[in-house]
C-alpha cells in the first residue's frame, strides 16, 4: 500500500494531524506513507521516521507566477500513489493528488477553495475538533480496509526518541508547570495579556516549579521576565530539545498557538488560555488537558485586527491558578 497524507501546514495544524498518521501507521505498518508539508515544517516529521517528506516550497507554491509548476513539480513526487488522504482541505492541497493522477482521494470534510470537488471520497463535514476530523478521517480510510479502532487519540510522541535537554528542574516535589505567554505574530491576537502572566507567576511561585517557554518573538522579554518574577526560563534551544523539556513537565499553559498542541501529542496535560479562538474546532482531545475562556457574547472570531481584546482580558489570573492547583 502506497498512501499520501497532505497537510502542507502550519505547525499547530500539522502536530494535530500526527495521531491521525500514526493511526495508520499502526494499522498497516507495511505500507509507504508519503506526507506532502511545506519545506519549513518537515522537521515535524523527524520522530517518525516512516514518514517521507515530501517537500512543498512555500516561496514559489505563494507566488502565483510559480505556483502551478511547484504544485505539478510536487505531484509528480508522489505519482503512483494507491490513496491520498486531504488533512488540509484547501485548494492547493487537493490539486496535487488530482495532478499525479492518483485515483482514490479522500478529504476530511473541512474543504475550501472548492477543494472538495477534487476528492472521490470526502468526509460529510462536522464541527469537532481538528483532532476529531483527523481521528476521522484515518477510522473512514480504516473501515474501508476492514479496519476499525483509527479515530482513537492517543499521544503520538509520548514516547519516540528525543534530545536531552539538560538539568531543567528542581529536585524536588513540586509540580512542574511550563508558562507560555507568546505566540507568533500572525497569532498575536491569541496572547493572554503579560499584566495577568506577571500576576500568576507571583501567586504560583513557591508553590510550584514554574519556567517560561520564551521563543525568538519573546527575546525582549527573556531579558527582564525572570529576573522581574524569579521565575527562571528555559534555556534557548532546538525546537525537539524544548519538546523533551516540556514532556517533563506536569502540566503546560499556553494560548492557542503550536506549543499547546505539541504539549497534547508529547502527553503532557495542557491548559488553554482562549480568546477569539474556537474552542471546539482549536480545541482539545478527551483527555489532554482543558480549555479556560471568557464566552463573551463575540468569541470566538477571526478579526486578527481587534483591539479590544476582552476575550482574553476579562480572563482572571485566579481563575488559572484555581485550575492549575485544584484541577
Amino acid at each position: 500500500m502506497d498512501l499520501v497524507l497532505l497537510r502542507l501546514s502550519a505547525l499547530g495544524d500539522i502536530l494535530r494531524v500526527l495521531p491521525a498518521w500514526a493511526n495508520l501507521h499502526a494499522a498497516f505498518p507495511e505500507a509507504r506513507f508519503r506526507a506532502v508539508v511545506e519545506d519549513r515544517h518537515t522537521f515535524l516529521l523527524e520522530p517518525l521516521p516512516w514518514l517521507e517528506p515530501v517537500i512543498v516550497r512555500r516561496k514559489r507554491l505563494s507566488n502565483p507566477l510559480s505556483a502551478f509548476g511547484e504544485l505539478k513539480r510536487v505531484a509528480a513526487l508522489v505519482r503512483g500513489g494507491e490513496a491520498s488522504l486531504d488533512f488540509h482541505g484547501i485548494l492547493k492541497a487537493g490539486l496535487i493528488p488530482r495532478f499525479a493522477g492518483i485515483e482514490e482521494r479522500w478529504g476530511d470534510g473541512v474543504t475550501k477553495e472548492f477543494a472538495g470537488s477534487f476528492q472521490t471520497h470526502p468526509m460529510p463535514f462536522r464541527h469537532q475538533t481538528r483532532y476529531d476530523q483527523a481521528l476521522g478521517l484515518a477510522e473512514a480510510f480504516g473501515l474501508s480496509r476492514g479496519i476499525q479502532g483509527l479515530g482513537r487519540f492517543h499521544p503520538v510522541l509520548k514516547s519516540v526518541d528525543l534530545p536531552d535537554p539538560g538539568m531543567i528542574w528542581h529536585q524536588d516535589a513540586k509540580p512542574r508547570i511550563v508558562l507560555v505567554p507568546g505566540a507568533s505574530r500572525r497569532g498575536a491576537i491569541k496572547r493572554w495579556p503579560l499584566r495577568h502572566w506577571l500576576t500568576l507567576a507571583e501567586g504560583l511561585r513557591g508553590r510550584l516549579d514554574l519556567r517560561w517557554s520564551l521563543g525568538p518573538e519573546e527575546e525582549d522579554l527573556r531579558s527582564w521576565l525572570p529576573e522581574a518574577t524569579g521565575v527562571e526560563a528555559l534555556p534557548r534551544m532546538g525546537f525537539w530539545q524544548l519538546a523533551s523539556a516540556l514532556r517533563q513537565a506536569d502540566r503546560v499553559v499556553a494560548p492557542d498557538t503550536g506549543l499547546l498542541h505539541l504539549a497534547v501529542v508529547l502527553g503532557v496535560p495542557a491548559l488553554g488560555l482562549y480568546g477569539s479562538s474556537d474552542p471546539v474546532v482549536a480545541g482539545l482531545p478527551a483527555g489532554a488537558g482543558g480549555v479556560l475562556r471568557t464566552g463573551i457574547a463575540c468569541a470566538p472570531c477571526r478579526e486578527r485586527a481587534c483591539q479590544r481584546r476582552q476575550c482574553l482580558e476579562d480572563l482572571p489570573p485566579a481563575e488559572v491558578s484555581e485550575a492549575l492547583l485544584n484541577g
